[in-house]
């Protein structure tokens, strides 16, 4: 009973980890700006005590493309933050501090999955391992 109890967690994990690795890299979903010039991946994903906490690992590169320009990404992001009237950019690491940009990742998470739950999603800098 344990072994399928595991297969199914482990299945679930395989699940998550690549919906929210599409959900990370949807411009449609994700509200940064700069979401376009990055490739998100997600390259852990964990439960804890149930599997409604999900702990993941993500990590952002800058596509090819966008390396290849004179300017760099920090200093084109901040003037196109000016220009929004803002004082500065959201990047991929401050999206997990504020719970309203976790949520939108776990509402997406839930309706691509179908979920009956909304995952509470955090950093698995969170979950102490």
């Amino acid at each position: 009973m344990q072994q399928i109890h595991l297969r199914k967690r482990l299945a679930h994990k395989r699940r998550v980890q690549t919906a929210l690795h599409q959900i990370l890299n949807d411009p449609s979903v994700m509200v940064n700006a700069n979401c376009p010039d990055f490739v998100v991946s997600v390259s852990r994903v964990e439960f804890g005590r149930t599997v409604r906490e999900v702990y993941i690992d993500v990590v952002g590169r800058a596509r090819a493309e966008v390396c290849n320009t004179d300017e760099p990404l920090h200093d084109k992001y901040m003037r196109e933050a000016k220009e929004c009237r803002e004082e500065t950019y959201i990047d991929l690491t401050d999206m997990f501090v504020f719970t309203e940009f976790t949520e939108i990742i776990a509402r997406a998470l839930q309706e691509r999955l179908s979920l009956q739950y909304t995952p509470v999603i955090r950093l698995l800098c969170d979950l102490g391992l």
